[in-house]
Parts: C-alpha cells; sequence; structure tokens
C-alpha cells in the first residue's frame, strides 16, 4: 500500500479525480466536496440488524419463560402476555445496536493499515491505495508526497 500526502485542497482533489478506477481510501480535515466517496460505513446496517435480533430474542426469552418453562396461571389470564415483555426486549435491542456499533468501530479503528495518516486531522490531506504504476505516476504528477507501506 502507498499513502500520497498532498499539502494543498486543490492537488488532492485532482489527484481523487484522476484516479477514478482505482480503489481508494482518503482522509482529510473536513469533508472535501470534490472527493467522490460512494461507499459508506455499514455501521447503521450493523446496528440496524443487531437491534432487530437483540429485540426478537430478549422477546422470544421472555415468552418462552413465561409460557414453556414457569407458566403461571393467575386469575385465568393468559400465559403470554407479550405486551409487558415489549419495554425490556426493545431496552435490549438498543443494547445491543450500541454495542454492536462500538465493536465494529473498535475492530475497525485496530484493524486500520495506514498509520501514517495521523496528521490528517490538522495538516494534510491523504490517499491510500494499492500500488500500480499508473496510480504511482499520477500521484507524482500531482505532487504528492508517497509513502511505502509494508506488506
Amino acid at each position: 500500500m502507498i499513502v500520497a500526502r498532498f499539502s494543498r485542497e486543490g492537488d488532492f482533489s485532482a489527484a481523487v479525480r484522476s484516479l477514478p478506477g482505482d480503489r481508494i481510501e482518503s482522509f482529510t480535515p473536513y469533508p472535501v466536496e470534490s472527493e467522490e466517496s460512494p461507499r459508506q460505513p455499514p455501521v447503521p446496517l450493523i446496528a440496524l440488524a443487531a437491534g432487530l435480533v437483540g429485540f426478537a430474542a430478549s422477546l422470544s426469552l421472555q415468552i418462552y419463560a413465561d409460557t414453556v418453562a414457569y407458566p403461571l396461571n393467575i386469575g385465568g389470564r393468559p400465559l403470554n402476555s407479550w405486551p409487558a415483555f415489549i419495554p425490556t426486549a426493545f431496552e435490549n435491542g438498543m443494547l445491543a445496536a450500541v454495542l454492536a456499533g462500538f465493536l465494529w468501530f473498535v475492530a475497525r479503528m485496530a484493524s486500520d493499515d495506514a498509520p501514517h495518516v495521523g496528521g490528517a486531522m490538522r495538516d494534510g490531506y491523504f490517499i491510500v491505495l494499492h500500488p500500480s504504476e499508473r496510480a504511482r505516476a499520477l500521484l507524482c504528477e500531482a505532487g504528492a508526497e508517497l509513502t511505502e507501506l509494508p506488506p
């Protein structure tokens, strides 16, 4: 992998536009309008899936416990009183969603393979991509400082 550092936004934008076919990852101190970034992080989908699974698992566990494992017949009421289980199931679903989002974030940050982009929040624009001769030449022409990362 190579890391290309740009000191000016214009050079960075020109380099992003010149590499449309390459899979790149960019790091900037603020959102750059000319940057084409169609890929969004999957955190909302991960959180939604974990929340729905947590809600369903909690509701199922409570219904199972109240109807099969330990049924209580009180005054002829039905064994499955599911509306009483909704608040707890909702809370467990929210807990599962938050935990899944946090764990995804921690796993993503631990596996970040671009350690040289720490200055992106302060003083530079960075592009990280897999090396190809065409990309290397285009980035050199755009005035980037290239750093080769070990595999």
